[in-house]
């Protein structure tokens, strides 16, 4: 259990701070957590990494976190828990790593009979996914590998589109008016009840998004840069970063990863790897080595 995971278990259940004789139960009960969790964590190899990939759509990002764990690691049949809010990577699952079943690929996007979502049955299926990932986890015959987040950009909708229905009390012709910049409170509680769960999980964590263009002269239509698309809260909980451009000219096609960031690894800061090649008539997929074996 982790130093978050005792603090939250204490919180459960310490008795409320007041007299000498409760604070001192307090402390006594917060040590014993503590030293507890302070042995699993000396106990521990390596710190778990919390890892972005952001990149523009059809460019790897879905497959570097398939693409995860070692050959020894795969035939030992370690995990990987894969939630798919940008639903599709399923196909990337089947056809380039023959329906593992040691890989998970899960969509909690729910839609109504009518072909509207539910937003709030969404969230509560990737709460539940996120749960079970959790009991895997604690399960000693269970090795999960990494737990990845996909669509980081489509959940920030799902949980602004939640936010719009229930101040129009579910009139979606009403969905595009005005909100007040302080009503996104409740849409930044709903996202961090999703994104800080899955940040708890202990075992490797990959967050993907795609990334959006940013524009100089709202009168211009021509992009001045590109910037990852997701939620403020989330680069500050990142310790590696990776970034996919490409790099294709012609009818050769190939996307490059470049390691933006790593707390883990500062020395392997720029370093780059061509994940994926093609000359139009055969094509090649590399990944990141690096990161199947936990060096950024």
């Amino acid at each position: 259990m982790s130093l978050k995971g005792m603090q939250k278990q204490q919180t459960n259940t310490q008795p409320n701070v007041g007299t000498g004789v409760q604070k001192e139960l307090q402390y006594q009960q917060w040590k014993k957590l503590t030293t507890e969790a302070r042995k699993v964590q000396l106990k521990r190899k390596h710190s778990f990494m919390v890892l972005s990939v952001v990149g523009k759509a059809k460019q790897g990002k879905s497959g570097l976190g398939l693409d995860i764990r070692t050959d020894t690691e795969i035939k030992e049949g370690h995990v990987v828990r894969f939630l798919d809010f940008d639903d599709g990577a399923e196909v990337t699952w089947k056809t380039c790593w023959d329906s593992d079943p040691n890989i998970f690929v899960y969509c909690p996007n729910h839609y109504n009979s009518d072909g509207t979502e539910n937003y709030a049955l969404t969230m509560q299926n990737a709460l539940n996914f996120i749960r079970e990932s959790e009991e895997m986890i604690a399960n000693e015959k269970i090795n999960v590998r990494a737990f990845v987040m996909d669509g980081m950009d489509k959940w920030n909708d799902c949980v602004t589109n939640k936010l719009r229905y229930e101040i129009n009390k579910g009139d979606r012709k009403k969905m595009t008016n005005p909100i007040s910049p302080t009503a996104y409170g409740a849409r930044n509680i709903d996202h961090n009840e999703v994104f800080i769960s899955a940040l708890k999980l202990q075992c490797d964590k990959v967050f993907i998004t795609h990334l959006k263009p940013t524009f100089g002269d709202h009168m211009n239509p021509t992009p001045t840069g590109f910037i990852a698309n997701w939620n403020k809260d989330v680069p500050d909980k990142m310790m590696q970063m990776i970034v996919i451009r490409d790099e294709s000219v012609g009818n050769n096609t190939k996307y490059v990863a470049r390691l933006q960031a790593s707390k883990t690894n500062p020395n392997m800061v720029g370093k780059t790897w061509t994940i994926f090649e093609s000359n139009g008539k055969e094509a090649k997929w590399n990944g990141v080595p690096a990161l199947r074996k936990r060096e950024i």
